[in-house]
């Protein structure tokens, strides 16, 4: 039988010349536990029990401390440290996490993975991440099928997280390019256990509260079985932009890029006022003083700021279930069972509905009739002067503010049922599973989206007022003319049925040779629909997603040996082909790596690995639709050629999948070692480099901005020279490179009646990061700069300093991420500078109570605010949402009663 085992981790060392900050604090900790080593050295305690366990990145059994590949393991204990309460917030602590995608940075009026919360390991792509549930997969993401949903782990089930920072498409399958986090839950737990916790922000907005239960009854080795069951629901407050000053607004005169409309909008309230013919701009009776904080006075016109109503959190409630039996039949075989299920539920506001009624024909146009009971006397042009009107009908730009915010309603319910055996068969290790997933995500449209046509004919009587309250009768009207539907569905399905056999086959002169071998069956469906509606165009401020539907079969079969070459010298073998069927066709990736120890010491290691990344089934799906940019960009062909479109605005796309894409292939390499000098000391330096060839990407809208040239040959224009349209298809693309070195460091002192003092510092030091569209295009350098679609900064890392004395235990901890070059250039036409982000935590325990445990803490202690970004790509502006945690210092405590 399998029993409990604590876990010594290899943490590394961080090199000289990263910051003065990051090293002064480095150096303080090292004085510390200098001081003791002594002491230290005299307690020569064993935390590790050798016993033989299974270990991300190898499907051989193994003694825990060794290992070929760098994998971090994330104890049950140093989650709770970190003051996450989801998987979500647990992995942004990761430094080799870069790009992921966060839930709340879902908020954006252009479609996408709404909802998702997904990693991203090295920035490859969340697609080419393997997310793992006891080491066995989930369904992907129903709206779009890229990668798994975060959401959907039961964060206070599980045990510890081991993360293979290395690609293992030969071990587990096509879409571990870079990397795999594998989440492993608590197995034969009996007793009982309760927590309930709350968090505060100190400016208002972004708190939570949660609750977890988690009974289990039965011990496998005395009873024959064990069952339990988990369940945590959590409850986010939202956060409203209203509610940070760097969140407010929009418009950033001094900051942002040198446009004259900045980041804000002509749609606006009170309406803007145009003339029928020639669509001139008239004027607005509401300036100069419009009607902030919305609507405020740029250039003598008044200005919608989209930013101040909308949220940067969005209020939502998520629900996770885990329960897992397992039965022993006889002392060499056990069954057992597993069921997870969330639920996430989550309102997203938007900005009112923007109508530009200055543009079409006559009968499109938004044309407010002379004897209308709102037509005004006066209105303020440009030049600040007051006019009066001249009695004839006029259009206008109108924000439909008195319908209240667009609300997304979303919801996302996933569930897995997995049925397996594991045992000994003729000297032979088993482990066979059948899991059936299913993803299924409701994108509703709850309130301030309006149909076209109901809209316009109720703005065509006169009884609509642009300008300033509604009267019943209007009201009225625009509540006939609202829309509340499903906007969007999405399924996605994955049933996999797996075997894995495992044993020594050999003996050498230097031990045992391993081996393992397994075969896996997987189909995978996915319907991802937007409404007719939408997809007709007939409500305003939708965005548009293509409708999928697509399934496939793989069949994959590998195999892996562990060979002693010498007493110190072991070799890790594996082979994978998977089959793919179609055009994807079937690929064959190796790895070998190489376990060196010459002493008890140190270790070195070595890696090499080919891999391949199949096509998305909406990738594949030949679907299009026609939607818009999510940002703002300048036409500078445009601009310059035919004088049009002199200004930044959404443009016009075509998004359409390819079925004819190849699969992505990945070249991946590592080296490093592992240094232990002392009981109290362990260091590691890895290096490693990924390349991928054939890339598979939409061409990213921010592109515009940094290769117009290359853009244009996809791009249709009117015979005024304006953007028609834009051809966004997925295409295999050129090459991406990236390379860099993991760092981790510990150093555990004790002091004579001052407890225990573990300082860890796990950070990388990104080397290169290269970007190429196509064969002919130019290579990008994407190091320290805002790339095409997020940061890729030099240097990231977590720092902790935990000091356990007696019943209390404290923890310190900061999140660091070095400056970075910004996306678009300041007024002065440079790449400003992004400043470093930096967050300090602190955490209080205390233990001296019998069965409970009280936890409070300070999250992001000195209240640092997201540095200004001048990026455009999503929804907010002056901050990128990709990576900052808005909601400030916070303040959580948490009661954790536990009987067994």
């Amino acid at each position: 039988m399998k029993h409990q085992i604590q876990q010594r981790q290899h943490k590394h060392i961080v090199p000289k010349k990263i910051t003065a900050a990051t090293w002064s604090a480095l150096s303080a900790m090292a004085v510390l536990g200098l001081s003791s080593a002594s002491v230290f050295a005299q307690d020569k305690t064993s935390d590790l029990v050798v016993q033989k366990i299974e270990i991300t990145g190898s499907s051989i059994k193994r003694i825990n401390a060794e290992t070929a590949l760098p994998v971090q393991v994330i104890s049950r204990v140093e989650i709770a440290k970190t003051g996450a309460t989801t998987a979500e917030q647990l992995l942004t602590t990761l430094s080799a996490n870069t790009g992921y995608t966060q839930e709340s940075a879902s908020i954006s009026d252009k479609p996408g993975s709404s909802g998702m919360s997904g990693a991203n390991l090295r920035g490859l792509g969340v697609s080419s991440t393997l997310v793992l549930l006891n080491g066995r997969r989930m369904a992907a993401f129903a709206f779009g099928g890229e990668g798994t949903d975060l959401n959907s782990i039961p964060l206070s089930a599980i045990d510890r997280v081991e993360v293979l920072k290395d690609g293992a498409s030969a071990v587990y399958g096509a879409d571990a390019v870079g990397g795999v986090i594998n989440f492993i839950t608590r197995k034969d737990f009996k007793g009982f256990e309760a927590s309930v916790s709350g968090m505060r922000t100190d400016e208002g907005g972004g708190g939570d509260k949660s609750v977890s239960l988690l009974g289990g009854f039965g011990n496998l080795a005395n009873d024959g079985y064990n069952f339990f069951a988990s369940l945590q629901h959590k409850k986010n407050d939202q956060l409203r932009t209203a509610q940070r000053d760097f969140a407010v607004s929009a418009w950033r005169p001094l900051e942002a890029r040198g446009y004259p409309d900045n980041f804000t909008s002509a749609n606006t309230f009170p309406a803007g006022m145009y003339a029928v013919s020639g669509k001139k701009y008239l004027g607005n009776p509401s300036a100069p003083d419009c009607a902030p904080p919305s609507s405020i006075l740029i250039n003598g016109a008044c200005r919608f700021d989209y930013q101040a109503a909308a949220d940067v959190y969005p209020e939502s409630q998520k629900t996770n279930l885990i329960t897992r039996g397992t039965f022993a039949i006889d002392a060499d075989h056990t069954i057992f069972a597993e069921f997870t299920a969330s639920k996430n539920e989550a309102k997203y506001r938007l900005s009112p509905t923007g109508v530009n009624g200055n543009q079409g024909t006559s009968g499109s146009a938004w044309t407010y009739p002379a004897g209308g009971p709102f037509y005004p006397k006066t209105y303020v042009n440009s030049a600040g002067q007051t006019v009066a009107t001249d009695g004839k009908a006029f259009n206008v730009r109108m924000r439909m503010t008195p319908g209240g915010a667009r609300t997304n309603g979303q919801e996302s319910e996933q569930q897995r049922l997995l049925l397996g055996a594991e045992g000994v068969i003729a000297d032979w290790d088993y482990n066979t599973a059948f899991a059936h997933s299913v993803s299924e995500n409701t994108q509703t449209l709850t309130n301030g989206y309006y149909d076209k046509a109901k809209l316009l004919a109720a703005f065509k009587t006169g009884k609509i007022n642009p300008f300033g309250a509604q009267s019943q009768e209007g009201q009225a009207l625009l509540d006939a003319a609202e829309r509340n539907i499903d906007g969007r569905k999405g399924k996605s399905t994955t049933d996999v049925f797996d075997a894995r056999f495992t044993r020594e086959i050999a003996q050498l002169d230097a031990g045992a040779v391993g081996m393992a071998t397994g075969i896996e069956f997987r189909r995978e469906k996915l319907e991802d629909n937007s409404s007719d509606e939408i997809l007709a165009g007939t409500i305003y401020s939708t965005s548009k997603s293509r409708r999928v539907s697509e399934s496939r079969d793989v069949k994959a079969i590998f195999a892996e040996f562990d060979v002693p070459l010498a007493k110190d010298l072991n070799a890790q073998m594996a082979l994978r082909h998977d089959s793919y069927g179609g055009n994807i066709g079937s690929s064959t990736n190796p790895k070998v790596a190489l376990r060196y120890q010459p002493s008890k010491d140190f270790l070195f290691r070595i890696s090499f690995g080919t891999g391949f990344r199949a096509p998305t089934m909406k990738d594949l799906d030949p679907s299009a639709v026609e939607t818009s940019t999510g940002g703002l960009y300048f036409d500078t062909i445009g601009c310059a050629k035919y004088n049009s479109q002199c200004y930044s605005d959404q443009i016009p796309t075509t998004e359409a999948g390819n079925p004819n894409l190849k699969p992505e292939k990945s070249k991946q390499f590592s080296m490093g070692f592992v240094w232990e000098p002392l009981a109290a000391f362990s260091a590691a330096v890895d290096y490693w480099s990924v390349r991928k060839t054939d890339v598979i990407k939409f061409a990213p809208e921010t592109l515009i901005d940094t290769d117009p040239a290359f853009v244009e040959k996809s791009i249709t224009r009117d015979s005024d020279g304006y953007i028609t349209n834009w051809a966004l298809t997925a295409q295999n693309q050129g090459k991406e490179t990236k390379s860099g070195i993991d760092l981790n460091f510990a150093y555990r002192t004790k002091f004579d009646d001052m407890g225990k003092l573990t300082t860890r510092l796990s950070g990388t030091l990104m080397t290169k990061s290269e970007q190429q569209f196509s064969a002919n295009s130019k290579v990008f350098d994407n190091l320290g700069k805002w790339g095409f679609e997020y940061v890729t900064p030099k240097w990231r890392h977590r720092l902790s300093a935990d000091w356990d004395i007696g019943n209390w235990g404290f923890t310190v901890a900061n999140s660091f991420q070095l400056h970075h070059e910004d996306q678009q250039l300041d007024p002065k036409g440079h790449h400003p500078t992004v400043a470093s982000y930096s967050l300090w935590d602190l955490q209080t325990g205390y233990y001296g109570f019998k069965d409970i445990k009280i936890t409070g803490g300070i999250l992001n202690f000195l209240n640092t605010k997201p540095p200004f970004s001048n990026q455009t790509l999503t929804y907010f502006a002056g901050f990128d949402s990709t990576y900052v945690d808005p909601r400030g210092r916070a303040f959580y405590i948490r009661l954790n009663y536990a009987f067994k």
